[in-house]
């Protein structure tokens, strides 16, 4: 177990949620949560938070372009510009290819922007190691967001086998030269099951999707866990 002292990040990824009604509330009261937050709220809202919240914002994805003429694109030049030094790269709704995956990382690691790389397994039987095995990319800069799609959405979680995954999942970096990886996890985490899964040893965190752009949803989660 961690020492009480030491705060593990919590990752909100708003998705494509939160109105612009909603924006002052959402920043005031999370402003009050003392805990190691990095917020990911949709584009339109980057300068927003960036502006009026106390915690770390990050980007739900990013452009390995430096610019140019790519519509609907944000590059990791714009992003930087803002003081943004995280990113969520190869989240399963992107649909990104592992050679897009790659240079997206490879950008933000020369760029001083830390990638919140996100994989996971489709089913049970598939072994995490394959999914790693494709990635390539290992690098102790990096966080390993394990996010299994069989557990996105779901209310019954086998945390049994979240825990044996993340323990393979260590045991590879390792094996890759990472001493002590940053691995998180995310995918159906709720106020009933958030405590167990915070307290797997091996995690520096956790990643909360949707729910998390709903503030009475995140307060009544976050209430459910202490520091390890």
């Amino acid at each position: 177990m961690r020492k009480s002292s030491e705060k593990l990040k919590i990752i909100l990824n708003h998705k494509m949620n939160l109105l612009y009604k909603e924006l002052n509330e959402y920043i005031k009261r999370t402003n009050k949560i003392k805990k190691d937050i990095i917020i990911a709220p949709s584009n339109i809202y980057l300068l927003e938070f960036i502006k009026s919240s106390k915690h770390q914002i990050s980007s739900q994805d990013v452009c390995y372009i430096d610019g140019g003429d790519n519509t609907g694109k944000v590059s990791w030049r714009q992003i930087k510009s803002l003081g943004i030094k995280y990113t969520i790269i190869g989240h399963s709704e992107k649909g990104d290819s592992i050679q897009s995956i790659t240079k997206k990382i490879k950008k933000c690691l020369e760029n001083d922007i830390t990638p919140i790389l996100c994989f996971g397994n489709e089913n049970k039987k598939e072994l995490i190691t394959n999914i790693l095995d494709n990635i390539e990319i290992y690098d102790s800069r990096i966080i390993y967001a394990y996010e299994p799609l069989y557990n996105i959405a779901s209310t019954d979680l086998d945390i049994k086998d979240i825990e044996k995954n993340i323990k393979i999942i260590k045991k590879y970096l390792n094996e890759k030269g990472i001493a002590d990886p940053q691995i998180v996890y995310g995918g159906g985490i709720n106020e009933n099951n958030i405590k167990e899964i915070y307290n797997i040893k091996e995690i520096i965190g956790i990643m909360i999707g949707s729910k998390s752009s709903d503030i009475d949803e995140l307060e009544k989660i976050l209430l459910n866990i202490d520091e390890k």
